[in-house]
């Protein structure tokens, strides 16, 4: 456990040095997300901008509001649903890169003679399309490992509902396997990123680095589950922060929606440096 602490204490340290390289990240996430953020303040600003309704929003949820919302524009909206997928092609492509950049300044952090921004635009160049290759890999193995979740889970849903007195039985079955399928999840991670790192470290085939990753990933299970549970940890506490600090400020005024747009954005940062602290946590157990 202590070595575990010791390990994430120099991945912070790591992460607070490299924090240039955080912000060229967010401001690159930042342009994705005002890309269809735009279009959807277009929309809304021609079709409820005006109205009275949108006010009871700013208090709290209104389901009826949304609803009405829906049945009225509804046309307007469908076409930024269609616009959804390719955006979320944009983000798959640009996230790759945006990963290959971060990883090769965690790995070459104390051998490049280079600055940390340049290795990270020679990190993400360099490796884009090996590592396109590793997470195309892994996203199947995450949708294969949904399908063995969630498809005994659908087929068992009904009979279920014959079988036990109560749903909450179900209920307890289906939280049960949602902690096993996000811990399955997590797993897949850590592996993903070994991966990740192999490749750079040793420039072998994408097949030798998976098989290789999964081999290091069994041999020091105890070390990387410390560093899993320890950076979920720290998530979890960075989102029980913001919770706090939303439902203190509320969003009851112009003034307190920009406050919380900002601490939203500061938050978005924060949670790219805990990617940086894991990457480089996850390097120096290899």
């Amino acid at each position: 456990m202590m070595n575990s602490i010791k390990i994430i204490l120099s991945g912070f340290s790591v992460s607070m040095r490299q924090w240039r390289v955080a912000a060229i990240v967010y401001f690159i996430q930042l342009c994705l997300a005002l890309t269809l953020g735009m279009q959807v303040f277009d929309v809304l600003q021609a079709s409820i901008g005006h109205s009275l309704e949108i006010n009871k929003l700013l208090a709290q949820y209104d389901h009826t509001v949304l609803t009405d919302f829906l049945k009225v524009h509804g046309a307007s909206i469908t076409p930024l649903i269609g616009q959804l997928r390719w955006l979320l092609l944009a983000w798959l492509l640009f996230s790759v890169f945006l990963n290959a950049g971060l990883l090769f300044c965690m790995s070459a952090e104390s051998e490049s003679k280079k600055s940390v921004t340049q290795a990270f635009w020679l990190g993400g160049a360099t490796y884009f399309f090996p590592f396109l290759k590793i997470n195309l890999i892994f996203l199947l193995l995450a949708l294969a490992w949904a399908a063995m979740i969630c498809l005994p889970l659908a087929a068992f849903f009904e009979p279920s509902l014959q079988y036990f007195s109560s749903e909450k039985y179900f209920v307890w079955i289906a939280m049960a396997l949602l902690m096993v399928f996000l811990t399955g999840l997590a797993v897949l991670f850590i592996w993903s990123v070994i991966s990740r790192l192999l490749k750079i470290k040793t420039g072998t085939t994408v097949p030798k680095n998976v098989k290789h990753a999964w081999q290091i990933l069994w041999v020091n299970k105890r070390g990387f589950v410390g560093l899993l549970t320890g950076f979920v940890g720290l998530q979890i506490m960075l989102i029980i922060a913001y919770w706090l600090i939303e439902a203190f400020t509320g969003m009851t005024s112009a003034a307190l929606i920009l406050l919380l747009f900002i601490v939203q954005q500061v938050f978005v940062f924060l949670r790219i440096q805990l990617r940086q602290m894991m990457y480089a946590s996850v390097e120096r157990l290899l």
